[in-house]
């Protein structure tokens, strides 16, 4: 039984939203600036507007998180200590971060700054958690799709702070990993920009058009005891799009029933009909669900219909304004003056934290009337336009002395002043002294000695055993990245590997708990003498591997997002080999310096818009809990009559959502050969053996072969983002 005091976590799109939620009771407030947060639609917030919240936020006890959570560009980093050092000396009380460059730059150059990592990190257990905690992170927003029990197992585990989404809009992917408006209209949801593709209406393979990839909005009122006693930290609300009505009413509610439950634990535990009526009257959107708390996937969690919100009752939206919005809460404070004639005026006010005394004027002996304790009550009193309220004032004069009203106004306004200084400053002072000038770059693990590695080598990663049996018949292709999950069911195909090549181990794109009972027959295959390396597709795997004192080379794919070079020359000390990222266009891939570390780039392939654990088929179908190894695709088509497959890995269960058509750059090979990459990946995952045949042989033709015309197996195709990148 936890029974802690937990953090009601609220968001703010703008200033007025702030406010609102500091009025409503929440304990923190994570909000974006003008520069590197995840949601660049929101109203955010000027530098001085973060530097007034902190001040209002520490005056009542309160803290707030400032989201960094977008991948950063090389071109844009030199912006990023000069925009959070104002922030950082004002008290800000930590960042959100998704980028590993960002990262380990603000850890670099402000030590004592908390670090939390973002769900954008697709923290998915407690492996990815140590991996995070062992890079100073304090924090971590896993994946929402976690049940409890793995919560429980990340705290248990790793002591690290757990901050999880109690209530709001939810991502049918997991966060980090989701490229569907990114690749089809250019707004990336790893920069803020997301376009909301998964909220539009699709036909599924029996003509039935429906909404089967909007899941509902979560609300997790009735089950607050068991999050809290999972040992969740922090409980997020989201919404920095919303309105401060919508904020101040759901952080309100769930602070009456987080402090009802926490005052008496043992009482039974019931959420009123009337306040659940309050809450789906704020902007849900047709429907709510508790989330992936206890289920890993399911039907009732998806809207299918059209997914609009369903209003605001007017009467809610009244109320949520008088009480919470019209008029700002005020700390209560107390203070004691003394007044006597031939003294300094002296006014002492407190509160529970601090305690403040200043001196006024030499106080006049009264000529006429002496000054009334009701005068300076009122004058006193007086605190409209600061954060305090006077519940109790005792006055001490000798009843015979004389001060003006300007002279006890300037009293008042220095001690108010002192207080809030001494409410405000105490972090900010120490930590105007705690930048560190230099930044230096270490990694978890020793540096891995380059050898001479092969310029422009076409390899293939293939993800059944016919394409591998393709890659293997093809002579001139000698590295091959194998689907682990192959081995899973067909041991004959270790049968099949050469020994005259180089086969890559790649593990799952999703690595959650469920993934255990595969962990032996992974390691009995990294102990093989069929691979060379393993590629990781996240920070689970890297940590596993660590964990389990693997010394063979670790590959990065994509996923590992390395977006600037602070990024790239950690990684470089991690893994033998990086794979670029595919939202960067050819300029910002050249800003990438790349002359100490190996690097791959992936020029043809079906890319996976989406990694999901809800799964399309289970909700259109039934689940199918096919562990054969078949790559059997289920159909979407959008209004633009475009098919997306949509794969099921029932291994570890989860979908994969592919582009409808592949990535190829084999009209960019001039520029790209130029690079001088270590490895060109030809990426297969649902062509057939004819068609992966025809590809690679394509591109081998083309590569060997460069001043003859060849004609391509394509007829459709994009060139992704090398040409036009993302905002």
């Amino acid at each position: 039984m936890y029974h802690q005091k937990v953090e009601l976590l609220a968001p703010a799109g703008n200033f007025a939203c702030f406010q609102a939620a500091i009025n409503a009771g929440a304990d923190a407030v994570y909000l974006g600036g003008e520069k590197f947060g995840a949601r660049a639609y929101a109203g955010n917030f000027s530098t001085e507007e973060i530097i007034e919240a902190l001040r209002i936020a520490h005056i009542f006890g309160r803290k707030i998180y400032l989201t960094v959570n977008t991948l950063v560009k090389e071109q844009e980093f030199q912006a990023l200590i000069p925009y959070i050092t104002p922030l950082y000396e004002a008290g800000l009380d930590g960042v959100i971060v998704q980028d590993i460059g960002v990262l380990r730059c603000l850890h670099s150059h402000f030590s004592d700054l908390e670090l939390h990592a973002s769900t954008q990190m697709n923290i998915t257990g407690s492996y990815g958690a140590q991996y995070m905690k062992e890079l100073g992170v304090c924090r971590v927003v896993p994946a929402r799709e976690l049940s409890l029990s793995e919560l429980k197992e990340i705290k248990e585990k790793t002591g690290l702070e757990i901050e999880c989404f109690i209530h709001g809009a939810m991502c049918y992917a997991y966060s980090g990993q989701c490229l569907f408006s990114s690749i089809l209209g250019g707004r990336s949801g790893n920069r803020g920009r997301c376009a909301g593709p998964c909220r539009l209406p699709y036909t599924d393979q029996k003509g039935r058009t429906m909404y089967p990839l909007s899941l509902k909005d979560m609300y997790t009122l009735s089950i607050l005891p068991e999050l809290i006693e999972a040992g969740i930290d922090s409980f997020k609300i989201e919404g920095r799009m919303k309105s401060p009505e919508y904020v101040a009413g759901v952080t309100a509610m769930y602070r009456k029933y987080i402090d009802m439950y926490l005052a008496n634990p043992n009482k039974p535990y019931k959420v009123s009909p009337k306040d659940e009526q309050i809450i789906r009257g704020l902007y849900i959107r047709s429907d709510i669900c508790s989330g992936y708390y206890k289920k890993h996937h399911d039907k009732s969690m998806v809207t299918l219909q059209e997914p609009g919100y369903l209003g605001s009752s007017q009467d809610i939206i009244k109320n949520i304004q008088e009480t919470y919005i019209s008029q700002n809460i005020h700390l209560p404070i107390t203070g004691y003056v003394r007044i006597y004639a031939g003294e300094q005026a002296m006014l002492t006010l407190s509160c529970e934290k601090a305690s403040v005394s200043v001196s006024g004027d030499i106080v006049s002996t009264a000529l006429n009337r002496p000054l009334e304790e009701e005068e300076i009550q009122k004058r006193l009193c007086k605190l409209g336009d600061t954060c305090f309220v006077l519940t109790d004032l005792t006055i001490d004069t000798d009843n015979a002395s004389f001060m003006t009203v300007k002279a006890l106004n300037e009293l008042r306004r220095m001690a108010c002043s002192e207080l809030e200084n001494r409410l405000v400053s105490s972090a900010s002072d120490k930590r105007k002294k705690a930048i560190s000038k230099a930044f230096t770059k270490n990694s978890l693990m020793k540096e891995i000695s380059k050898k001479d590695a092969d310029k422009n080598a076409l390899c293939m990663l293939v993800t059944t055993s016919e394409q591998l049996c393709v890659a293997n018949s093809l002579s001139q292709i000698r590295k091959i990245y194998v689907n682990s999950d192959i081995f899973l069911t067909d041991v004959a195909v270790e049968k099949v590997l050469h020994p005259d090549k180089e086969y890559i181990l790649v593990l799952p794109h999703i690595f959650r708990k469920r993934s255990c009972k595969y962990f032996s027959d992974y390691e009995q295959l990294l102990n093989s003498s069929h691979f060379t390396g393993v590629m990781v597709r996240n920070f689970e795997e890297l940590q596993w591997l660590h964990e389990l004192g693997y010394q063979g080379a670790v590959y990065a794919d994509y996923t590992i997002y390395a977006w600037n070079n602070t990024a790239l020359e950690f990684y470089s000390g991690q893994f033998e080999q990086i794979t670029l990222p595919l939202e960067l266009n050819k300029k910002e891939l050249n800003a990438l310096d790349t002359t100490n570390c190996s690097v791959g780039a992936v020029i043809y392939g079906y890319i996976p818009l989406l990694l999901s654990a809800n799964c399309v088929r289970n909700t259109l179908e039934g689940c199918a809990n096919d562990t054969s190894g078949k790559m059997t695709a289920y159909h979407l088509t959008d209004r633009y009559k475009n098919k997306f497959s949509v794969i099921q890995n029932c291994f570890h269960c989860y979908n994969i959502l592919y582009n409808t058509v592949p990535l190829s750059l084999h009209g960019q090979l001039e520029g790209i050969l130029g690079k001088n990459y270590n490895a060109l990946r030809l990426d297969f995952s649902i062509e057939d053996a004819a068609q992966t045949r025809a590809v690679a042989e394509y591109y081998l033709k083309l590569i060997g072969e460069t001043n003859k015309a060849v004609e391509a197996p394509l007829k459709d195709y994009t060139n992704g983002h090398y040409k036009r990148g993302v905002e």
